[in-house]
């Protein structure tokens, strides 16, 4: 807010962001999914984000692929999280809600239930077959999600 000749003036200043929404980027790929390799990688680049909240004690509290801008930048991929739905202090609960988040955030852009079960074991041990209790008992945080995703073993088959 701002005082412009003794008027308050509430105001909002962003950014401008290239890219498309994840829902866009994802029905404009082959299939309307990502491949296992590349939906890994999106996904590390999420976690790597939502890792940064976390640390900074917040929570995001609305991850979902309208949220999510995107841009493609070789194998990774450059992201941008909007619409932050809570800025306080975040609770067990609030960070257990965005891993939950980004674990279907990876099981939709694979394919969702159409796909789920031809996907590669690497994903299912991830997905967990989406059971809240099984997700949040693997991954305790953000961080240990990005270090399992940085140390992952292919099985080639």
């Amino acid at each position: 807010m701002i005082d412009f000749k003794g008027t308050p003036i509430s105001f909002l200043v962003s950014d401008f962001v290239e890219g498309d929404l994840l829902s866009q980027f994802v029905r404009a790929q082959p299939g309307h999914r990502l491949d296992a390799f590349q939906a890994l990688h999106l996904l590390h680049a999420l976690v790597r984000g939502v890792e940064e909240i976390h640390e900074a004690r917040e929570y995001h509290g609305d991850l979902h692929a309208d949220n999510i801008i995107v841009t493609r930048r070789g194998l990774g991929f450059d992201l941008k999280l909007i619409d932050l739905f809570h800025r306080e202090t975040s609770h067990r609960s609030n960070v257990e809600d965005d891993i939950i988040d980004l674990v279907h955030i990876l099981y939709n852009v694979v394919g969702g239930r159409r796909h789920y079960a031809k996907q590669p074991q690497e994903i299912k041990d991830i997905c967990k077959g989406l059971r809240r209790d099984l997700i949040v008992a693997r991954w305790r945080s953000a961080e240990q999600l990005r270090r399992h995703l940085e140390t992952l073993e292919w099985v080639s088959r």
